[in-house]
């Protein structure tokens, strides 16, 4: 459960290239096989366990399923982990710009960012572009640290659901 301790997202993102996913969806989205990210393991909280045994059971992906008492995760990571559903991953290398460009149809829709640093204008941003179909995400250094793959698939998740 090494990973789960005492959490901080830049620490994980920024050294080792490994991310924490919270929440129902990003979790399902993980698992389902069609994310570019892949969780290494799960830490959920008793309550939340037979919510996801379907998709744990479905899932190609053998990793370790780690369960405990909600107070036992908050303490393990902590701080109160209200949704008591965490994954662990590893983030795979991002394509150059130039190897994403030249993988898009000719008629793509690609947002570029430049100078976005707060994750609330991301995912605002992130949203919109999956509402109009758009077929990339360039975002420039000032932005990337806050902006890790599990994010950006979650908030694809979510608008898919709601539509």
């Amino acid at each position: 459960i090494a990973p789960y301790m005492q959490v901080r997202e830049r620490d994980l993102v920024g050294r080792r290239g490994e991310f924490i996913a919270e929440g129902e969806v990003v979790l399902r989205v993980l698992l389902s096989g069609g994310a570019r990210c892949r969780a290494s393991s799960l830490l959920l909280a008793q309550n939340r366990l037979e919510r996801l045994a379907p998709l744990i059971d479905g899932s190609a992906a053998t990793i370790p399923v780690y369960v405990a008492s909600q107070a036992v995760m908050d303490t393990v990571v902590g701080f109160h982990i209200h949704r008591g559903m965490l994954a662990h991953g590893y983030r795979p290398v991002d394509p150059s710009p130039e190897a994403l460009l030249a993988a898009l149809p000719e008629a793509a829709v690609v947002v570029c960012l430049f100078g976005i640093a707060n994750h609330d204008n991301m995912g605002g941003v992130f949203r919109n572009a999956a509402a109009f179909g758009a077929d990339a995400v360039l975002i420039d250094d000032a932005g990337r640290g806050d902006v890790t793959p599990d994010k950006v698939e979650g908030l694809i998740a979510e608008l898919r659901q709601r539509n």
